[in-house]
């Protein structure tokens, strides 16, 4: 038994390849930190919101003007027809 050795396939290349990610890593977690983080992501999202509100407030004030402008062609050609 003392003369058998393990075999462990792909060991240098394993290793070399752990090492590897975990370096990727590191960096991708200090160039996240760099560029603002999670502080930035929140004022990104806290300024899409605001921007949603802000479109979602024009939608309805186009839809209910052309709520109103559909009403009176409508009263409009219904008096027009009345009239026949």
């Amino acid at each position: 038994m003392s003369g058998e050795r393990k075999i462990v396939k792909g060991g240098l290349r394993a290793t070399l390849a752990l090492v590897i990610s975990v370096i990727a890593l590191i960096l991708a977690i200090i160039a996240f930190v760099r560029t603002g983080g999670k502080d930035d992501l929140n004022a990104q999202i806290k300024d899409l919101h605001t921007r949603i509100e802000g479109v979602k407030q024009e939608t309805a004030r186009r839809v209910d003007s052309l709520r109103e402008e559909t009403a009176d062609t409508l009263e409009r050609i219904g008096k027009a027809i009345k009239k026949d």
